[in-house]
């Protein structure tokens, strides 16, 4: 399926505004910690700031400068969609939610990371797909 560039910059815009809001309302939730809590930006949420320079470089930046085609484009939009996809797994296993033990309070748990784990092997796949579909133009 091929988008025109107002297509896809109009669904690139609604997908940057979701991860705005969605790192907007993680910021808030750490700043309200008790200041004596230490706070971090989690591996989900560098997920999503991936997802989100990944978007803003080859949705706008690169194609207006003329540095990539509307194809290469819509595959990196699909790339950037990937990630925001497994970002609210990823944060749900930040939290411990996958079980219903107590949670751990750790920098990077364990469900967090078998999450990204699966997310990095998508995305793995999702390059090696892309990239046949440019060379051989399926």
């Amino acid at each position: 399926m091929s988008l025109e560039p107002l297509q896809l910059w109009t669904a690139a815009g609604v997908l940057i505004g979701f991860q705005i809001s969605s790192f907007g309302w993680r910021i808030s939730r750490e700043a309200e910690v008790d200041e004596a809590v230490a706070t971090w930006l989690p591996p989900a949420d560098i997920v999503n700031l991936i997802s989100m320079m990944i978007t803003a470089l080859g949705i706008f930046i690169l194609p207006i400068l003329g540095l990539i085609s509307v194809e290469l484009s819509q595959l990196v939009f699909g790339f950037a969609m990937l990630l925001f996809v497994g970002y609210p797994f990823a944060l749900a296993g930040h939290y411990d939610m996958y079980n219903k033990g107590p949670r751990s309070f750790q920098y990077f748990p364990r469900q967090e990371k078998i999450v990204i784990a699966i997310i990095a092997v998508a995305a793995v796949a999702y390059v090696i797909l892309a990239t046949y579909r440019l060379v051989f133009a399926v």
